[in-house]
């Protein structure tokens, strides 16, 4: 065989064997690349599947907060109910005793003993009851003027409580527990009538 035919034969194999080196590199190219796509893909449909399990847990949440409203708002509408009722029961008697002494004053008697011991028990028992239901009286005369709880109406002179103590009530305030119902009407001393002309001079 001629030197020229080996080389011939050289080079078609080192052809050969390059194209089947590139062929080989494409398919390790193509299948590197369908594995990623197929990775892509999984990866893909964890996602997916993981939102659809995320929006699943949301709803039912969602729902279940709806109905934890609902059941706290129902709740809140027996406890009112039922805190009415029991007011409305303390406060029977005393419409009872009211209703005594109408009866009496009706009769043309208000000075009828009757009548009399109607509006005592009446006044005794409404204070007790809203006492029952945490209403104190605030406390107004011979106590130093608070804007907080008192609402200072006029100042005086005055010959028992010095300058800037409440000494009349107007008209009584109520706290219910910390809350301020109404603050008292007062009238708050200046002190000595004549402590104030040496004020002035």
């Amino acid at each position: 065989m001629e030197q020229k035919d080996i080389q011939a034969e050289e080079e078609v194999l080192e052809a050969v064997e390059s194209d089947a080196a590139e062929v080989e590199e494409e398919t390790e190219k193509e299948a590197e690349e369908e594995v990623e796509e197929e990775e892509e893909l999984d990866e893909l449909s964890k996602a997916q599947e993981e939102v659809e399990l995320y929006k699943d847990r949301w709803m039912r949440l969602a729902a279940e907060f709806d109905n934890y409203k609902k059941r706290r708002a129902r709740e809140f509408e027996t406890l009112v109910q039922s805190a009415s009722e029991d007011v409305i029961r303390d406060l029977l008697p005393i419409l009872d005793a009211v209703g005594r002494a109408l009866a009496h004053s009706g009769e043309g008697d208000t000075e009828s003993e009757g009548f009399q011991e109607g509006v005592k028990m009446i006044m005794e028992q409404f204070p007790r009851v809203l006492h029952n239901r945490n209403l104190e009286e605030i406390e107004t005369v011979g106590q130093p003027f608070d804007p907080h709880v008192h609402e200072a109406l006029m100042q005086m002179p005055s010959e028992t409580y010095d300058a800037g103590i409440v000494a009349d009530v107007v008209e009584k305030g109520y706290s219910l527990g910390e809350k301020i119902l109404r603050p008292a009407k007062v009238v708050v001393s200046q002190g000595k009538a004549e402590d104030i002309s040496v004020d002035k001079n």
